[in-house]
């Protein structure tokens, strides 16, 4: 009976170790970009191996670190993200927003499409704010 219980005890084991590594390699596809311009701060997290019926899920952050608080104006979502393996467009609203964004403040936007086509594809980062900022596109590679 102990045989039996210290044996489903190491199986356990194993399959909670086999699906820890599993994870741990998936989050080594991917890649956090950062362009930091004047007091702000855009950082991109997104995986960079997909499979084509998959779900890209894209994360932008937009800190602010200058000390005075600041009014940005911008479209909606302040972040916006386009991506060359999909067949999915944005309907985004260009109407004039207004946001003041303190010291540290950060801004999150969350973006997924549904990855259609296969080979190197192109996840393209836009800012809608009256804030100069330019990220180069970040290669994407659909198996």
């Amino acid at each position: 009976m102990s045989n039996n219980i210290l044996m489903l005890v190491l199986v356990v084991s194993m399959i909670v170790a086999g699906c820890s590594s599993k994870e741990k390699e998936k989050n080594e596809d991917n890649v956090i970009e950062r362009v930091v311009a004047s007091d702000f701060v855009l950082e991109v997290t997104t995986p960079t191996v997909l499979g084509t019926g998959e779900a890209l899920k894209v994360k932008g952050n937009l800190k602010y670190t200058g000390i005075k608080p600041v009014e940005v104006s911008h479209g909606e979502p302040i972040i916006r993200f386009s991506f060359s393996g999909s067949d999915e467009e944005r309907n985004y609203a260009d109407v004039g927003y207004v946001t003041e964004l303190k010291s540290g403040q950060v801004v999150e936007v969350e973006d997924e499409f549904i990855v259609t086509k296969k080979g190197k594809q192109n996840l393209i980062v836009d800012m809608t704010a009256d804030i100069s900022m330019t990220m180069n596109p970040i290669e994407i590679l659909v198996k």
